[in-house]
This record gives C-alpha cells, structure tokens and sequence, in this order.
C-alpha cells in the first residue's frame, strides 16, 4: 500500500519465497551435478583446470552483473515475464551456482578414497558407487553449502533491482509468473520514501529478514554437526 498505516510486508514475503523455490530448483540440481562431474568424472585436462578457476572466480563476481546479465539475455533475449519470481530466481540462480559447486566440490572431497575402492572393488561401477556411497556421505556438506547460498540470495537486492522487482506491487503473488517483489527490495523501497513512518516500517522489515537469515544459517550449522562423518 501507498499508505504506511496498512503496509506491510505479507507480498515480499510470498514474493521472496516463490523466488527463492525457484533459484533452489534450479541451481540445486545443476550445481550438484556439475560438482559431481568435475570431482569424479571429468579427465584432469586444461579445459577441466579453466573451467573450476573460472567458477572460483564467478563466486566473487560483484551481483549487479549478473542482474545485468538477467536483463540481456533473461528478459531482453528470451522475453522471460520482468519483475516475476521465475526471473529472479533465474538471476539468483546463477549467482549462487559457483557457491553451490564449490561447496559441493568440498564435500565430495573430504570422502574417503577408501569408500570408493571398496565399492569398485566388490563389481560396483562408477556411477553405483558415486549414487550410492559417495554422494550419500557427502550430503550433508552439499546441503549446507546449498543453504548458504540460499541465504546469500535471500538478502540480495541489486541483482533483482536491475530486472525490475523494484516495481509498486498490490497482490499478493500467487505462483512464479505473477508480477512480485521481494524483501530487500521492499526495505530499500520504504528506506528510501519520503514519508518518515516507513521508517519503522523499514526497521520492522530488516528485524524480520534478519531472522530468516539466521534461521538458515542455524539450519546449515546444525544439518553439519548432526550428519558430520568423521573419518
């Protein structure tokens, strides 16, 4: 609402979650997989050792480029719906890959070789025992590397302001097609109002996604210590 008496947050929110469904569905999956290939599959070559240093480098790429590149090619190329949660999670989703590989690279790593030669020892091939046993194992380190990615792009505001989830929403959004903004964005938005009683409206909102993000992080903590192997 225009008026700060009835605004409140319940359309950030949904907007934030339907975005934050579909970045998860997407670089989850990829970002596994990619992690899996490049650890236990892909031949040591030049062009395995250019890609993992360009994904390390991608971590750290500044976020307003990659909503740059979500306007170019997401919106301007493909004509993806603007200021839709489907865009912003594809946005979000390439930012948080490289963290998701290279968490997930981590984990595959700290995998025993022994468990790997047992189980190729007893007929297993390749792909048994990366699905049954490796990749089991090092669950716990892909989820909470996961988890911090999802929290990384939870706080992200530059990125979707460049596609244009700085837009004045009314409804609620009901699904990742209809137009929506999200949290940072709306304390940004009411940070910025000319009016001073979105101020507290501002403060109520960053208390609120502060909790959110201290909640994945104590998740990501605890899914680490409870399913940890030692070896």
């Amino acid at each position: 609402s225009r008026q700060p008496e009835v605004a409140g947050i319940a359309a950030a929110v949904s907007g934030s979650f339907f975005t934050l469904l579909a970045t998860l569905v997407l670089s989850f999956p990829i970002g596994v997989a990619a992690a899996v290939y490049l650890e236990e599959f892909a031949p040591k070559s030049r062009l395995t050792d250019l890609i993992e240093v360009n994904i390390n480098n991608l971590a750290a790429v500044p976020s307003i480029v990659f909503g740059l590149l979500g306007l170019a090619v997401f919106i301007q190329f493909f004509g993806v719906p603007r200021s839709t949660p489907l865009v912003g999670g594809l946005v979000l989703a390439l930012m948080t890959l490289p963290t998701i590989i290279v968490a997930s690279r981590a984990a595959l790593q700290s995998v025993p070789p022994s468990i790997r030669d047992a189980a190729l020892a007893l007929g297993a091939s390749r792909m048994q025992t990366v699905g049954h046993h490796v990749l089991p194992l090092a669950m716990s380190g892909v989820l909470t590397g996961t988890i911090i990615g999802m929290a990384r792009a939870l706080g992200e505001t530059a990125p979707l302001l460049m596609i244009g989830m700085v837009a004045f929403i009314v409804d609620i959004p009901k699904g990742p097609l209809d137009p929506a903004t999200v949290l940072p964005v709306q304390i940004y938005l009411w940070a910025d109002a000319a009016e001073r009683a979105y101020v507290e409206k501002s403060s109520a909102a960053i208390m609120v996604l502060l909790v959110f993000l201290l909640l994945m992080n104590l998740t990501a903590i605890l899914l680490r210590r409870r399913f940890e192997q030692r070896w």
